[in-house]
C-alpha cells in the first residue's frame, strides 16, 4: 500500500482510512488503542496504590503514544507505525521494569 494523501488533517485522514481499511486493520487499531487504555488504568492504580513515579510518567505519556500510533495508522506511514508501537511498548512496559 502507498501512503494516504489527505491534506485536511488527521481527522480527515483517519476517516478516509477507516472507510477504506478492512475489518482486520480496524480491529488491530482498536486492540492497540484498547491496550493503551487498559494500561492507563493499570498505571493509575499502581501509582495510587504503590506510589510509583514512573507510572505517573506512563500516565502522562500514554496519550502521546496513542497519538503516534493512530497517526501512523491513519496516514499508513510505516515509520510512524513502528515508532508508535515502540513508544507504546516503552511507555506501558517500562515502568514495570523500574518497579
Amino acid at each position: 500500500m502507498s501512503a494516504t494523501t489527505v491534506d485536511e488533517g488527521l481527522a480527515a485522514a483517519f476517516r478516509h482510512r477507516w472507510r477504506t481499511a478492512g475489518y482486520g486493520s480496524q480491529s488491530r487499531l482498536i486492540g492497540g488503542v484498547g491496550a493503551l487504555v487498559g494500561f492507563l488504568v493499570i498505571h493509575t492504580m499502581v501509582f495510587l496504590d504503590v506510589g510509583n513515579l514512573s507510572s505517573l510518567v506512563a500516565i502522562a505519556l500514554n496519550p502521546v503514544a496513542g497519538y503516534v500510533l493512530v497517526r501512523g495508522w491513519a496516514y499508513w506511514s510505516i515509520p510512524w507505525l513502528i515508532a508508535g508501537i515502540a513508544f507504546a511498548f516503552a511507555v506501558t512496559a517500562g515502568p514495570f521494569y523500574f518497579l
